[in-house]
């Protein structure tokens, strides 16, 4: 649930209720009728289990481009490629003096340091739109 919550956040900040100008091009999601999806499969052939999620990500983005009246086609205007990078990362936590354990005659050495709690995934995700009548990347 939480994780749907987040990926509709996400797709409102790229799909904005006004237009928005991303550079000095004239690029605007509203001047486009159809769209299309590049394919996800070289992706999904590394990591089989993700195609759920990608699922959950090409439905959430041909719901919110249909608000706007942008159909999805087998010839479209658009193409949309969408990738996903996903980092694992430790989290660790700063000693403190209340970690400081007895640790013998003569040896009375503390520092502070970063000890390792635990590892958690950090992701982005990054969608491309080309204009298929010019064959580029809009931005």
């Amino acid at each position: 649930m939480k994780s749907t919550i987040i990926l509709f956040a996400l797709i409102a900040m790229v799909f904005p209720s006004n237009a928005q100008e991303l550079s000095d091009s004239q690029f605007s999601i509203d001047n486009y009728e159809t769209f299309a999806f590049v394919g996800f499969e070289e992706y999904l052939k590394e990591h089989p289990d993700a195609r759920t999620n990608a699922e959950r990500i090409e439905a959430a983005i041909v719901q919110e481009l249909k608000l706007k009246g942008i159909q999805l086609s087998d010839k479209p205007e658009l193409l949309l490629n969408i990738a996903v990078s996903v980092v694992e990362k430790v989290q660790t936590r700063e000693t403190t003096i209340h970690d400081m354990h007895y640790m013998g005659q003569r040896n009375y050495h503390w520092q502070v340091e970063e000890v390792p709690v635990g590892t958690y995934r950090e992701g982005s995700l990054i969608i491309d739109f080309i204009d298929t009548a010019a064959n580029e990347l809009v931005h």
